[in-house]
């Protein structure tokens, strides 16, 4: 535009370029654009969205090597002092992958960073996400976590806030987070007590609650209180005893070690307890219906008994070796609650997939769709010692499974199809009236894929109605076989 042509576009008003950087799909092509001419250089500032660091989806390919964290910092500062809306819907701050954080000793210090959450907290009205680089190893070194202060932000609507390295975080007792709906803290330190009054009292409109690899500072009770919140995915060490009270909560996610806990929330309709011990003396769901939409379980899922009825039941089944393994596994799984969905993740190394899947089929005479993902190593198969009830006969009876209400099993193996033949040799012996669809799915790359006898043999098991379908992924998508 500077070679004696008149520059018709860098004639135009400024509302007009805005909404041209606007439509540019995202604010680093927008400030990219200041190389155009000095006039475009700042024409970004005003924008709505802000987002620096990370790897823009229009970027390049290869990606540029990453800055110097210095040169990383300076660039956020400065993008924050040059930026004039008076209000942002988004803020983005992540430092690129692959950033050079230095030698030893290397870091970000609290007071380079606190500046980005105060701004964050005066001029941002929608989401903000912060991925916190570590701070400096020196606090590391003698143990300790550096502090980060987090003040409030009465704006901002979404917080991500990711942490890395060993942040102790403080959130200021004063103020409020007036409109904020979703919050998530990913990986950091926090007083029980700090954590408990940002959740219950400084956040009224919260809905949304993700916890993950949070730690408290001491081993600690915690109280969560909110009428608001409808979700809450909570993985917090050194909790001795959660509270939560929450008469909106629908869904609720816990893992890690919990030794006691008391849940009353009446709208509860999704559960999900895959790594976290179950004793029904010491986690109590008080005022909690016997239904679910979805239930999720592990290893111990003895918490079933607590629920009559699940729309979707979803279990984890990973046997230890030896037989009081495998007769605690019978157990838990006497009486499943009632489901119309069964999604089994199995990975049966010690035990035999069918008559484990059998002894679960014996209580899935409502069930309607039974999924199975099957992670066993067969190469890896133990033998289990010849008393193990697994080599039971009984444990391989079909004359007690009633399937009359089911109308399709899907079947996913990620090491070996030989485990879903043997269980599909079973299946089809099985009294499953209503039986409409049989799906295979053979999702690995480090066993073939089942060849056309096999194909043949598995189409053979059922009767003509019975729609048998089989696929492989291939390419990142599911190819049909059959």
């Amino acid at each position: 535009m500077d070679h004696g042509g008149e520059d018709r576009i860098g004639g135009l008003p400024d509302e007009l370029l805005h909404a041209i950087l606007a439509r540019l799909g995202s604010p680093s092509s927008a400030v990219r654009t200041g190389v155009l001419s000095r006039r475009w250089r700042h024409l970004w500032a005003p924008l709505p969205e802000l987002v620096l660091g990370g790897y823009p989806l229009d970027a390049p390919l290869p990606p540029p090597p990453p800055p110097p964290l210095a040169a990383f910092l300076d660039a956020v500062d400065a993008a924050l002092a040059a930026c004039a809306a008076p209000t942002l819907e988004l803020l983005y701050i992540s430092p690129p992958p692959g950033v050079d954080y230095g030698r030893a000793g290397g870091g970000v210090p609290a007071g380079r960073l606190e500046p980005w959450l105060r701004f964050a907290s005066e001029r941002v009205v929608g989401t903000v996400l912060l991925l916190v680089p570590p701070p400096p190893d020196a606090a590391a070194g003698r143990g300790e976590a550096a502090a980060l202060d987090l003040p409030a932000c009465e704006g901002v609507t979404t917080f991500d806030l990711s942490l890395e390295g060993d942040w102790r975080l403080r959130p200021s007792p004063a103020g409020v987070f007036r409109v904020l709906t979703d919050l998530r803290i990913l990986s950091c330190r926090i007083e029980a007590s700090e954590l408990a009054a940002l959740v219950s009292t400084q956040c009224p409109c919260l809905t949304d609650l993700t916890l993950t690899s949070v730690a408290l500072e001491n081993v600690s009770d915690l109280s969560i209180r909110s009428d608001s919140l409808r979700s809450l995915s909570f993985s917090v060490r050194n909790t001795q005893r959660l509270e939560i009270v929450a008469p909106r909560l629908e869904k609720l996610s816990v893992s890690g070690t919990i030794p006691e806990a008391r849940i009353s929330a009446p709208k509860l309709a999704e559960v999900e307890w895959p790594h976290t011990f179950y004793n029904p003396q010491r986690h109590q769901f008080d005022d909690v219906g016997r239904r679910l939409r979805v239930l999720e379980l592990g290893l111990n899922a003895s918490l079933m008994q607590r629920f009559d009825e699940v729309d979707e039941l979803k279990l984890a089944m990973f046997i230890p070796q030896g037989i009081a393994a495998y007769q605690k596994f019978l157990n838990e799984t006497n009486n499943l609650s009632k489901c119309k969905i069964l999604t089994v993740s199995s990975g049966w190394v010690y035990h035999g997939l069918v008559p484990g899947m059998m002894h679960l089929l014996r209580s899935c005479s409502s069930t309607r769709k039974v999924f199975l993902r099957d992670t066993s190593n067969y190469a890896m198969r133990q033998p289990c010692m010849p008393e193990c009830p697994c080599l039971l006969e009984e444990s391989h009876r079909i004359d007690d499974i009633s399937l009359s209400s089911l109308e399709e099993v899907e079947i996913t193996s990620f090491t070996s199809y030989h485990g879903a033949l043997e269980f599909l040799e079973q299946l089809s012996r099985c009294n499953a009236s209503i039986l409409k669809k049989i799906v295979l799915k053979h999702n690995t790359i480090s066993a073939l894929p089942p060849t056309k006898e096999v194909c043949e043999k598995i189409l053979g098991m059922w009767q003509p109605n019975i729609e048998v379908e089989s696929y492989l992924f291939l390419d990142q998508d599911w190819v049909r076989l059959y």
